[in-house]
């Protein structure tokens, strides 16, 4: 694959960083605290909101309650940053663009992103889109239309990059061209994208003056 856009769009978590760690430790102490368990599984609720997480788990909760309990997560996962590391190859891509033409589509919110982006050793880009800008988290595609929109960029010529089946899915909706990387779903989950790759540490970016050339080595489809 070698293809020129205008900008990139990263997903954070499981993309630039590996933070599972210590969200794991923060829900898995908010379940025991509610009853739920010492060990939470929280695969399958990775990319949802905290509350939309909360209210499948505890659906008799009121909302005030539920929106309490996803700031008490929030506030353990903004300050539990240890185990927070950089994956391989992200700093020298993001080191290889401008920083006008990239920035992060999150799921989680802006503090949490920019602690993990600070603990891990990464550049804090000026545009961040979290679950504090938009509606509909993903796979909805409000979230990396809005990034395009704030790079000042049409979504065509944007690439978006994710490691998530929904992250694929919302930035394949924003019409943008789609690299999924490999972390934590199987090859199988990602074949909306239009190229695999193994992780950002197989992704090349050249910029060259009418654009930014992508290359991935060993691509998969």
């Amino acid at each position: 694959m070698a293809v020129l856009h205008d900008a990139v769009l990263f997903d954070l978590d499981g993309t630039l960083v590996d933070s599972y760690g210590d969200a794991e430790d923060c829900w898995n102490e908010w379940a025991a605290s509610v009853g739920l368990g010492e060990t939470f599984d929280l695969a399958p609720f990775y990319g949802q909101k905290r509350a939309d997480i909360i209210r499948t788990l505890l659906p008799h909760l009121p909302q005030r309650e539920i929106e309490e309990h996803a700031e008490k997560v929030r506030l353990a996962e903004r300050a539990r940053v240890s185990k927070v590391v950089a994956l391989p190859g992200a700093a020298r891509v993001l080191a290889a663009l401008p920083p006008e033409r990239w920035a992060i589509v999150t799921s989680n919110d802006t503090e949490v992103a920019q602690a993990r982006l600070r603990s891990a050793g990464l550049p804090v880009p000026e545009v961040i889109v979290s679950a504090d800008n938009v509606v509909h988290p993903k796979p909805h595609p409000e979230g990396f239309l809005l990034g395009a929109e704030k790079l000042g960029f049409k979504p065509a010529s944007v690439v978006g990059i994710d490691d998530s089946p929904i992250g694929v899915t919302a930035a394949k909706e924003a019409g943008m061209t789609v690299v999924a990387v490999r972390f934590r779903h199987d090859v199988s989950e990602l074949q909306d994208a239009h190229v695999i790759a193994d992780g950002v540490d197989a992704i090349q970016f050249e910029v060259q003056p009418d654009g930014i050339l992508l290359t991935i080595d060993g691509e998969q489809r």
